[in-house]
């Protein structure tokens, strides 16, 4: 087994030890109790209790649960980590190089990190269009776009040129397997659906750390940023991702009479099974001067009993003056603050 495994066996039999039991007595029966509960083991766990009722395998799978503990602990997926940081550092080149001011680069910034969000699929042709919007290449005349693509993307090459008909879900647009009943994306309830990818000589899907660390969690935040647009922009001003992701959006209330003040919320939507693993991991970026500074987990973590409640408690002495809220309050105070007269909140 791995020396992470032997590692954790081996302190949860001596934890076990200091109470009395012999538990656990090899490698298979502690794999069953991974399919069991956290709360029914023999041995007290240091976890908020709706932690306490998760499981860290879904049969022989990992949970969510787990994944989430592994990515806390950093180096478990050594493959995943290194991507996300590849892909991160390519998009900030990309950014970079094709920006001419800090304003352009923020733009482009957000431009692709839109793109990991919006697109898991792109076609040859459309890596084609977005190189000519950003053509910056570097000495041996690779485009930064271009690299960006391939560290975040696997490329699916094609016989002949044409259609490719792939199954995705009709709402997040991940790809999913032909007969699939569902997504599986967690908060998810999209349907598969058939469609086509017109390409010349192949497709690019997101690498699965780029779907794990960027495409999955960023939907809350494209959902938060899509209905934000919605508001008039004369009240109220999103930025996303302000100071290349400082926090996910800045907020920009604009004063309605000219005695009023202008106001500004910084908002991180954390999309995370565990509200302990989430304040544990959480860093509150002081770049971005702000009146508010809250946390925003989407609805579906609310099925987690007493979850907003254990996420408070946890960044208790971790990040002070940070809010807790879930995105339909959120969006709620939003549409109330953006309707008041002057800076009042």
């Amino acid at each position: 087994m791995p020396r992470a495994w032997r590692d954790a066996r081996g302190r949860l039999w001596w934890k076990a030890q200091a109470l009395g039991s012999d538990w656990p007595g090899n490698d298979l029966e502690l794999f069953e109790w991974c399919r069991r509960p956290l709360r029914s083991w023999p041995v007290r766990l240091s976890l908020a209790d709706g932690d306490l009722e998760a499981v860290l395998l879904n049969g022989d799978e990992l949970s969510e649960f787990a994944e989430q503990a592994a990515d806390l602990v950093r180096h478990a997926d050594v493959e995943a980590e290194l991507v996300q940081n590849q892909t991160f550092a390519a998009l900030m080149s990309c950014a970079r190089m094709n920006g001419d001011d800090e304003e352009a680069v923020q733009r482009i910034y957000c431009r692709l990190r839109r793109l990991l969000i919006d697109r898991p699929v792109l076609s040859d042709r459309d890596v084609h269009a977005l190189n000519r919007e950003l053509p910056k290449a570097d000495a041996d005349s690779d485009s930064y776009l271009a690299k960006f693509v391939r560290t975040a993307y696997i490329l699916h090459p094609v016989e002949s040129p044409g259609k490719v008909r792939l199954s995705r879900c009709r709402e997040c647009h991940n790809p999913v397997d032909d007969g699939a009943s569902n997504c599986g994306t967690p908060g998810c309830n999209g349907r598969p659906e058939r469609f086509e990818v017109a390409c010349l000589g192949g497709y690019w899907t997101q690498h699965r750390a780029t779907r794990q660390f960027f495409h999955d969690p960023g939907l809350l935040e494209g959902r938060l940023l899509d209905r934000l647009a919605e508001l008039s922009a004369d009240r109220v001003r999103a930025e996303p991702w302000p100071c290349l992701d400082a926090w996910d959006a800045a907020l920009i209330f604009e004063p309605v009479s000219a005695v009023g003040e202008r106001e500004c919320w910084a908002i991180d939507a954390k999309d995370c099974a565990s509200p302990t693993l989430l304040a544990r991991g959480f860093r509150s970026d002081p770049r971005v001067p702000a009146r508010r500074r809250i946390i925003v987990v989407p609805m579906h973590r609310l099925q987690t009993p007493g979850y907003l409640t254990d996420l408070e408690r946890e960044l208790q002495g971790r990040a002070a003056g940070v809010e807790v809220l879930d995105e339909k309050a959120f969006l709620r105070q939003v549409r109330i603050r953006a309707t008041k007269v002057g800076g009042a909140r």
